[in-house]
């Protein structure tokens, strides 16, 4: 069998089907250097956990070319002690108690998106659905009016087209930020002024060591919050949908026992998590498999692949939400690898562990729960598959028919 090459991930066959590519990278080629892009490919589980833990070593200064641009410095980008203190300021904003708050805006969301399509036997889940929702909500919770959701939802839509763009793009991506700051500076002022229960006035008012986030810090924070937090957790449902729909009995067995969301969504993020690799800079020389990496490289930690290790899960390339080999419970920020239960890492793990995280599962689980489990004779009418790019895989169509009570 030859080796693997660069060639291989914008093949058709790495875009229809990775794991055979990152299985034999595993067996084989546990670092790959990517000769074209000057960067190094890390593909074990083992290897992705410890660069991902090691944020001294591994810097996320690789984002600051892709996102300043845009939108300015955002909390992508930092390390040490700015990044745990901008954290510290954002973060208790989207977990904890926080979440049972959010549950009436995500309802409300879902019955709004479910009121447009509600006439309709024949619909795409992605483009009606699952491409809607994240945005619904991101607006709904910031305390933006729902006769803007079309505004927010194209903004958003045009940052993100922007990112490792060209020039031209980038620029568009720029004054699309510019006037979603402009847009948003009168509503920060007056939750400034008189604060209420939404994210806006929890994020203005927040504090650490008695620092707040400046007008511009906000603006970054809540453009990035769009591009970050929409598309992966559209992706994220989009994909968990299909395994559902691909084979019924899943769907069915959800039906049966709603306490299985829960399971089969964390099975989905483990095999066919939104995000296949990230990317990190080193910050000192390091030695990995043998090969003495230099300071300022890029290393590439491919989430995918480690997620479907063989050497951690059972089969992983099998769907499987009975396996008892995957941590099951909300993620941990740490990760868990002990006594044969290992979490995937869909959500990253250490400092830059995806701060959305349970936002983002709510979401899934309620949209799931609510609107695809009471939609009646629901069934694929084309055959359909999750599609790898480099740094991400999804489906992009799930078109369906939808049956009478």
């Amino acid at each position: 069998m030859r080796q693997v090459s660069i060639e291989d991930f914008s093949s058709e066959d790495y875009r229809h089907n990775p794991f055979p590519i990152w299985r034999q990278m595993r067996d084989e080629q546990p670092l790959f250097y990517d000769s074209v892009d000057k960067r190094w490919i890390l593909t074990r589980y083992e290897d992705v956990m410890s660069v991902l833990r090691d944020h001294t070593t591994y810097s996320t200064r690789t984002y600051v070319e892709r996102f300043q641009p845009i939108f300015g410095r955002t909390l992508a980008e930092l390390d040490g002690a700015r990044h745990i203190r901008e954290r510290t300021i954002v973060a208790p904003a989207f977990v904890g108690k926080s979440l049972i708050g959010y549950e009436q805006f995500i309802t409300r969301s879902i019955e709004r998106i479910s009121e447009k399509i509600s006439m309709h036997n024949d619909i795409d889940l992605v483009k009606t659905v699952t491409n809607i929702l994240p945005s619904t909500v991101i607006t709904a919770l910031l305390g933006i009016p729902e006769n803007d959701d079309d505004l927010v939802f194209e903004i958003g839509n045009t940052i993100l087209a922007a990112i490792g763009n060209s020039p031209e793009m980038v620029n568009r991506g720029a004054s699309a930020h510019r006037r979603f700051a402009d847009y948003l500076a009168p509503i920060i002022a007056s939750r400034r002024a008189s604060p209420t229960s939404d994210l806006i006035s929890r994020i203005v008012h927040a504090e650490s060591d008695g620092q707040s986030l400046t007008d511009e810090e906000i603006f970054s924070f809540i453009s990035f919050l769009l591009v970050a937090g929409g598309p992966t957790t559209d992706t994220g449902i989009a994909n968990y949908w299909w395994n559902l729909l691909s084979d019924p009995s899943q769907l069915e067995a959800c039906r049966d026992n709603p306490e299985r969301i829960t399971r089969s969504f964390s099975e989905s993020l483990r095999r066919d998590g939104p995000i296949i690799n990230e990317d990190r800079m080193t910050n000192v020389e390091v030695e990995l498999h043998g090969v003495t990496i230099p300071k300022d490289s890029v290393v590439v930690i491919c989430l995918g692949s480690a997620n479907t290790d063989e050497s951690v899960f059972a089969e992983p390339e099998t769907f499987n939400p009975d396996r008892n080999d995957l941590y099951m419970g909300v993620e941990r920020k740490g990760g868990i690898h002990e006594n044969g239960v290992s979490g995937h890492m869909a959500f990253g793990l250490g400092s830059h562990f995806c701060m959305g995280y349970q936002l983002a599962r709510k979401e899934a689980e309620m949209v799931t729960a609510q609107y695809l489990l009471n939609v009646p004779k629901i069934k694929l009418t084309e055959d359909v598959h999750p599609e790898a790019r480099f740094f991400d895989r999804f489906v992009g169509r799930l078109p369906v028919a939808i049956g009478k009570r």
